[in-house]
């Protein structure tokens, strides 16, 4: 790491299907190399957001939109309010096809991407070249 006091970045998967979010963590180490935190809802997404924020310079989460306990509508609403929103970079992932849900993820700044599942490896390649996210070397893979 470049900074030994603070993490670069830390990849959150939130997403309550088990096997969905597999995929995804597969996805995320395969591309790029790291580690992902998988959370069953935003609730305990949260909780890890709130006691990490001070060791992690920047968050990437990956985000269902229809999960129990606190959905992603929650989720942001709550991270919005959050004295680390700024740290925070969400990628909506989710099976609703409603152009609505879509203009609604538009509110948030936070938002820098909305994608229907299945979520590939082109899609997450977008959004870390988007954000140029610190010290993530991407492996070579399919485009």
């Amino acid at each position: 790491m470049n900074n030994t006091d603070k993490e670069q970045l830390e990849i959150l998967i939130v997403e309550d299907d088990s096997i969905i979010a597999l995929l995804q963590r597969h996805l995320v180490e395969t591309v790029t190399g790291r580690k992902p935190f998988l959370f069953p809802s935003g609730k305990e997404a949260l909780e890890h957001l709130d006691q990490q924020s001070e060791k992690v310079k920047v968050f990437l989460v990956l985000l269902d939109l229809n999960m129990p306990v606190l959905n992603g509508w929650e989720f942001l609403e709550i991270c919005d309010k959050r004295p680390f929103k700024n740290k925070v970079h969400i990628a909506i992932i989710t099976s609703s096809l409603f152009n609505e849900d879509r203009l609604k993820s538009e509110n948030y700044d936070q938002m820098i991407g909305y994608y229907t599942k299945p979520f590939k490896e082109k899609d997450l390649r977008e959004i870390m070249k988007l954000r140029n996210f610190p010290d993530v070397t991407l492996a070579k893979g399919n485009k």
